[in-house]
C-alpha cells in the first residue's frame, strides 16, 4: 500500500529536549506565578495527575483543553475561565524562558523537508495536553517554524490524546486519510508505536536509547513486547527511507 501521509511526534523526536529541566522550570514558574498559595509538591503531584486524566479521557465531545481546565478548577478552586486566561498569559510571557531547553534534533529539518519535497501530507502528532500557543512555540523552537503542516494537534483541537487509539482515529478523520496510507514517526513505544500499529498505521520508531532501553519503558509495558515497529532507526535513516518511497 502506498504511503501518502507522515505523522511526526515532536518532543524527543523532532527536537532534543531536556524534559527533566524543562518540566522542573515549567512547574516552578507556573506555581510561582499563579498557584503559590498551594504547597509546591501538592501542585506538582496534582497537575501531573490532571495531565494523566486528560491523556486518558474518553469523552468524544469535550476538547482536551476543556477537560484540563475542568480538572484544574476542581483541584485549585478557581473558575475555568480565569484559569484559561492565566494559562494564556503564561504562554505569551514566562513560557518563553523555556526555549533554552529545546533545540532541533539532528536530521529533523531534513526529514521534514524531504516529506514535503516528496509530496507527502505532513502532520505534527504531538501529545495534545498543551494549548495551541504553547505547542506552536515549542514547534518553532524545534526548528519547524518555516513549515506549514496539514495539522498540528493541541489541546484546543483534539478530544483524545496519546496513548489512546482514538487519538489517531481523530487525526485520520480530520485529514481524511486511511490507516494504511500513514506512517507514524516517534520515540514513545506505546503512544507512537503500539496505538497506531493497532489501527493499521505503519510506524518508524526513533528510540532515545539503543535496543529496548527506551526512557518510557517500564516492566508493566512488557506485554507489548510482541508488537514491533515497521521500521526503527534515527531520523537520517527515516529520511533515506522517505526518499526511497518507503521501499527498503
Amino acid at each position: 500500500m502506498t504511503i501518502t501521509t507522515v505523522l511526526f511526534d515532536m518532543d524527543s523526536t523532532l527536537n532534543s529536549i531536556d524534559e527533566i529541566e524543562f518540566s522542573h522550570k515549567y512547574f516552578k514558574m507556573l506555581h510561582e506565578r499563579f498557584f503559590s498559595e498551594f504547597e509546591l509538591q501538592y501542585f506538582y503531584d496534582s497537575l501531573t495527575e490532571i495531565t494523566k486524566k486528560v491523556m486518558f479521557s474518553k469523552s468524544p465531545r469535550e476538547l482536551a483543553v476543556k477537560t484540563f481546565m475542568k480538572e484544574m478548577s476542581k483541584s485549585y478552586k478557581k473558575p475555568q475561565k480565569k484559569l484559561y486566561e492565566d494559562f494564556k498569559d503564561f504562554y505569551a510571557t514566562d513560557y518563553n524562558q523555556l526555549e533554552e531547553f529545546v533545540r532541533p534534533a539532528e536530521g529533523s529539518q531534513e526529514a521534514v523537508q524531504t516529506c514535503f519535497d516528496k509530496g507527502y501530507t505532513v502532520v505534527i502528532a504531538t501529545t495534545p495536553v498543551f494549548t495551541e500557543a504553547a505547542i506552536m512555540k515549542r514547534l518553532m523552537w524545534s526548528g519547524m517554524g518555516e513549515f506549514t503542516f496539514k495539522l498540528v494537534t493541541h489541546a484546543e483541537n483534539m478530544h483524545f490524546s496519546k496513548p489512546r487509539e482514538e487519538y489517531y482515529t481523530e487525526i485520520l478523520k480530520k485529514i481524511k486519510k486511511k490507516p494504511f496510507e500513514c506512517i507514524m514517526v516517534g520515540n514513545e513505544l506505546v503512544g507512537d508505536v503500539v496505538s497506531p500499529y493497532r489501527l493499521g498505521l505503519k510506524t518508524f520508531y526513533v528510540p532515545l536509547r539503543p535496543d529496548n532501553e527506551d526512557l518510557f519503558i517500564s516492566p508493566e509495558l512488557k506485554r507489548f513486547s510482541k508488537i514491533k515497529p515497521t521500521y526503527k532507526g534515527k531520523l537520517p535513516d527515516f529520511t533515506k527511507l522517505a526518499k526511497n518511497d518507503f521501499q527498503c
